[in-house]
This record gives structure tokens, sequence and C-alpha cells, in this order.
């Protein structure tokens, strides 16, 4: 598996939980830098020995380089900096020491200049993005990536099993994990109450509750988003955590640039499947001719659109059991 972005190589679910322990771990030299986020920071702690340093660390670094850009005043609170994205995202039970090319930085004071130039001067940053105040893929806009690669993992803790979810922080919305997800607990409920023979997604993202209904072993299961990279990301994300779900193969059947290209699709067509002990499919388009590609048996669908105005809802779900039966559910 290779990141559509940088070329590298993307481990999959196993190496990345298996790694994760370590991860942000101190070492026995590191020691904490704790700042005050509504103050400028008062000092710029550098890396331990071992290579790592406190997240507030990096923040005050990328702090001085923007202020010696111009783009900060000498005078603005940490916080301003912008959101940092660890990789892999994931709860944390104490403060992150950084390695190299592990943080992901939102900010709305970078330009490609000094995106570059972060990069050279704080070696954690793996990527810099252009916050443009949207959430990616809605209206079809998204943020820009101004130096490195923003591609990055979570870790989401399910009651069926942990999974490791890619997505790009410019083209895709963030979601922080918790130690517990109610979206994922009210799903896992409906599959124990239902226990279905076909599982809909049809609001997906990058995959999460329709892998949770893959960890369940339903023996159908569809992913689907009408935002090109949220779809194409819901196909890697089979691929990365295939041995938990049981798939012996996957197949990609559209590029990352091609669903780049044309982002937002009405009739559905399926960009990857997976192939074992059940069937996934992933597909990109609107949720209403769905119902067409399903197989007969006993439907259960996770409807978790943007815009949850309870009339348009209710709109929703009658529109869809109209059209594919079955129980429905917003979770």
């Amino acid at each position: 598996m290779r990141c559509p972005v940088c070329g590298r190589f993307l481990p999959g679910a196993a190496s990345v939980l298996d790694a994760l322990a370590e991860r942000f771990a101190p070492c026995q030299a590191c020691r904490p830098s704790l700042l005050d986020p509504r103050r400028p920071p008062d000092h710029h702690p550098e890396p331990c020995v071992c290579g790592r340093r406190s997240l507030d660390g990096v923040m005050a670094a990328v702090h001085r380089v923007l202020v010696d850009e111009g783009a900060l005043c000498p005078d603005a609170p940490l916080a301003s900096v912008g959101s940092p994205l660890l990789s892999p995202l994931a709860p944390l039970r104490r403060p992150p020491h950084l390695p190299r090319r592990s943080l992901i930085l939102q900010t709305l004071h970078a330009t490609p200049a000094s995106a570059r130039r972060l990069l050279d001067e704080v070696p954690e940053l793996k990527g810099v993005v252009a916050d443009r105040r949207i959430v990616p893929g809605v209206d079809g806009r998204t943020h820009d990536l101004l130096a490195g690669c923003d591609v990055y993992s979570t870790v989401r803790i399910t009651p069926a099993g942990p999974l490791v979810l890619y997505r790009q922080a410019s083209s895709c919305h963030i979601e922080a994990p918790g130690p517990r997800d109610p979206k994922v607990a009210a799903t896992d409920r409906a599959l124990g109450r239902t226990r279905p023979d076909v599982f809909v997604d049809a609001c997906a993202g990058v995959g999460t509750l329709g892998l949770v209904a893959g960890l369940r072993r339903v023996p159908t299961v569809v992913l689907n988003d009408r935002w090109g990279p949220a779809a194409w990301f819901a196909g890697l994300n089979l691929e990365v955590n295939r041995a938990p779900l049981g798939i012996e193969t996957v197949e990609h059947l559209r590029s990352f640039a091609e669903l780049r290209a044309r982002p937002i699709r009405e009739e559905p067509e399926v960009v990857a499947a997976g192939h074992g002990r059940q069937e996934v499919l992933v597909t990109h388009g609107t949720l209403w001719a769905i119902p067409a590609l399903l197989p007969p048996g006993l439907r259960l669908a996770a409807l978790d659109p943007f815009d949850k105005e309870p009339a348009r809802l209710a709109r929703i779900l009658q529109k869809w059991q109209n059209c594919a039966g079955g129980e429905v559910f917003i979770p």
C-alpha cells in the first residue's frame, strides 16, 4: 500500500497498532514541557537526545518560525499557531513526545514558502495544510496542502476490535478518536439487535461504521460516500484492515487521482471490493441507487449525513426505507 500523496509505504493495521505504545513515549531522559496555550511561548524546548520533543515544544518551534516570517505577532498565543494532527492519531494516556515526521499542522498562517521552511526547521512536521475554515467535501471544496504529506492514520477503538483508518487532512474531515465513540457504539448495538445479512454505511466517509460491521462478520457490507477522496480512503482502509476483517483479497478499481478529478458523483460506481469470509464493496456516489447493488436478505443501513436538521433527516429515512427496505438508523 502506497501513500497517494508522497508514495511512501503505508503500514497495515497490525504494524501501526504494534508500534503505537512506543510511538510517542518519552525516553528516560525526556522532560515534559508544558506551555500555556493562551500565551506566547516563554521558551523553546529543543529535542531530547533521543530525537523526540514534547508537542508543546514542537508547536513553540512552529510559533517561532511563523513569527520570524511575519505571519504571527510575537505576542500571539501558542494556540493560535493552528491544529496539530498526530500520525497516528489515537487516544493517549499521557502527553506525547514526537519523533520525526509524526505531525501534520493545519494552520491559517502559512504560505507555501513558510511551509517549506517549517518542514526544514521543525523535523517533527510531516506536512503543512492551509486551513480554509471549511469541512472538506461538504460543498466540494478542500483545504490546501502547502508542503510535505498530509496523509495520516487514526486508531478507532470499537467493541469488535481496533481499526486503523487513513485519510488526507486537506480533503477529508477530521475525526478525533476518543476511548469511546458514540456512533461506533450505536452501530454495534444496532448490529447486535438486527443481525443483518447486509449492512450499508450510506455516508461512510473513510469507512469507520462499515468496517465495524465487517469486524462483526456481516456477510455483505457496502461503504458509500458521495465525496470521491473519502470513498478512495475507505477502499484503502479496507486493505489496511484486511486481516482482522477476514478479507483475502482487495480489488482497487479507481485511483486516487481519478476520484480527485471527479470528486462528486451521482450514480454510484464500485471503487474497491474485498472478498473473503464476507463481501465488502466501496462505492462512490449518491446513496439512492445503492439498493440496486444489494443482494437479498435482511438489510440494516446507517445514515450519517453532515446536515442533521430533523425534518431533512425524517425525509431521508423515509426515502431510504421506500427504496431499500429493511431497517435504518442514524448513529
